[in-house]
């Protein structure tokens, strides 16, 4: 059984040797890397912490294994703020508390329909 630190180690140089900056990874390839037949929780927790000592990032997918990401990926993306895009939606929450749950809606469509596209 490997240690999360060096399962971490691996699957970084996994993403290396692939030339991608973010890749799925099936959790039997996490199973096979750390050589453990059952992946905990606990273990994820303690990868993710050592993943991100490599400068990456990994969360479970909905479809099922993990997604693996290089955080200097999102150096270069726009920055975004509640300022210039959620003034009036904040603004109507402090009037209208139950307006989350549009807000809600909208947002759980947008899941909804990135899941169609697939």
């Amino acid at each position: 059984m490997r240690t999360a630190e060096e399962s971490a180690i691996l699957l970084a140089y996994l993403l290396k040797r692939s030339g991608e900056t973010r890749v799925r990874v099936s959790e039997k390839t996490i199973r096979k890397v750390a050589q453990r037949s059952y992946i905990r929780t606990a273990f994820v927790d303690m990868l993710s912490l050592h993943l991100e000592d490599l400068g990456l990032n990994i969360m479970q997918l909905e479809r099922g294994g993990y997604g693996l990401i290089r955080a200097s990926v999102l150096e270069g993306a726009p920055t975004v703020t509640a300022k210039s895009l959620l003034q009036d939606v904040l603004r109507e929450l402090k009037k209208n508390k139950n307006h989350i749950k549009t807000i809600r809606d909208e947002v759980e469509g947008d899941v909804a329909s990135d899941d169609d596209d697939e």
